[in-house]
């Protein structure tokens, strides 16, 4: 595995600021309960990011506001992650504080919660990147490339929520407690 080197720290305002930012929103039949659930999961992550291999949580339980982990993407990559925002069931935010990847400088996901519904999320995920050398240069073709690649994967991760909120237990509705038939 290459050497690992070390990125900058980002604060919130770095989701409206970084020089290659790629956002994708989707609506699911799903309540935020059941979408932090997924957030805090392992497997649950190589089943809709296309090129993660493997997470590993390097912090104790409760997963929460700084956690950390270890990420394995494709071509045997690395990257360490620190959630350094994480508002339960609304928002949850992390950077990358080292990594494999050559030539990033900060990187971060930032994934926001809406409840539209008893059981309908909406769910804004943002990627943002600031890299250096020739990379930087890219930019403008990388955001074009990763914004259909990233919502096909949040496509996939859409099917995974509503299967999982399916197979929740139903539970009575509060406006219809105390309704007898």
């Amino acid at each position: 595995m290459t050497k690992l080197h070390t990125l900058d720290p980002v604060t919130l305002d770095f989701f409206d600021t970084a020089p290659l930012r790629v956002q994708c929103t989707m609506l699911a039949k799903c309540t935020p309960e059941v979408l932090f659930e997924t957030l805090r999961g392992d497997e649950v992550w190589t089943e809709w990011a296309g090129v993660i291999r493997h997470v590993s949580w390097t912090s104790e339980a409760p997963i929460a506001q700084g956690s950390t982990r270890d990420v394995t993407i494709t071509g045997n990559m690395l990257v360490r992650e620190l959630f350094f925002h994480w508002e339960e069931n609304k928002r949850v935010a992390f950077y990358v504080t080292e990594s494999t990847i050559p030539n990033l400088t900060k990187f971060a996901e930032d994934y926001i919660v809406e409840r539209v519904g008893p059981t309908e999320t909406r769910l804004t995920w943002v990627v943002a990147i600031e890299n250096d050398g020739f990379m930087r240069h890219l930019n403008p073709v990388m955001r074009l490339a990763l914004k259909p690649l990233f919502q096909g994967w949040f496509n996939r991760y859409k099917k995974i929520l509503e299967k999982r909120q399916a197979m929740q237990p139903s539970r009575p509705r509060p406006e219809l407690a105390g309704i007898s038939s």
